[in-house]
């Protein structure tokens, strides 16, 4: 596991050099989404993420609340996705300005189809509270909850990442093939914790221990 604690780091690395490199090509804004947030502003969100990354990369244990070594190594593993996924991301952004030709949302639609096929494998082994995960208040208060939720966000990620990766490639609308993807996903994940809070919360009450006087 020692070899991969520095692999955001080594992005993070090549994140300044290539920024440094492109700066210079670099509009006063940067055009995203909807939104157009000013360079420095851009450079700076990513870094500050890409850096916490770094530093999280040689701390699993801190973060997944666990000593146990196979816990941890999935933890770390999730925490390298994160950190190529925005490191990716970045650059997807970026690349038209510095003369490359490409569709900027298609590349990231296809980056973030990647990052929830390859997440989908980890997501059902989150330890209980881990700092990664779906942290919604329900979810956190059920044991039971978080572990079902965390193991149906982990099967259906994997469906939804290829079908947003097809999307990106056959429709031209990419506020549909997020929606249709990552977006539809959240949803009925935050959805299907939601349902299963409240069917664990109603078993609770029906299997009481009977009392002891038979009655």
């Amino acid at each position: 596991m020692k070899r991969y604690r520095s692999l955001n780091m080594i992005f993070l690395i090549i994140f300044i050099i290539g920024t440094a490199v492109c700066f210079k090509y670099l509009p006063s804004e940067i055009h995203l989404f909807m939104q157009s947030p000013p360079r420095w502003v851009f450079i700076g969100i990513c870094f500050v993420i890409l850096f916490a990354l770094a530093i999280a990369a040689f701390f699993p244990h801190k973060i997944s609340k666990n000593d146990n070594e196979v816990r941890n190594d999935s933890t770390l593993t999730v925490i390298n996705f994160f950190g190529l996924g925005i490191f990716l991301f970045y650059f997807a952004a970026i690349a038209r300005y510095c003369g490359m030709q490409m569709d900027c949302m298609k590349g990231i639609a296809l980056i973030v189809g990647g990052l929830m096929v390859l997440v989908g494998n980890f997501l059902p082994q989150m330890p209980y509270r881990s700092r990664i995960g779906f942290k919604l208040p329900w979810i956190l208060k059920d044991k039971l909850c978080w572990q079902k939720t965390h193991r149906f966000a982990g099967y259906t990620a994997i469906p939804f990442g290829i079908i947003q990766c097809l999307l990106a490639l056959s429709v031209p609308n990419n506020n549909l093939v997020f929606f249709l993807g990552i977006g539809f996903w959240i949803i009925i994940v935050c959805i299907y914790s939601l349902i299963t809070f409240y069917h664990n919360k109603g078993n609770f009450g029906k299997y009481k221990p009977s009392d002891s006087s038979g009655k």
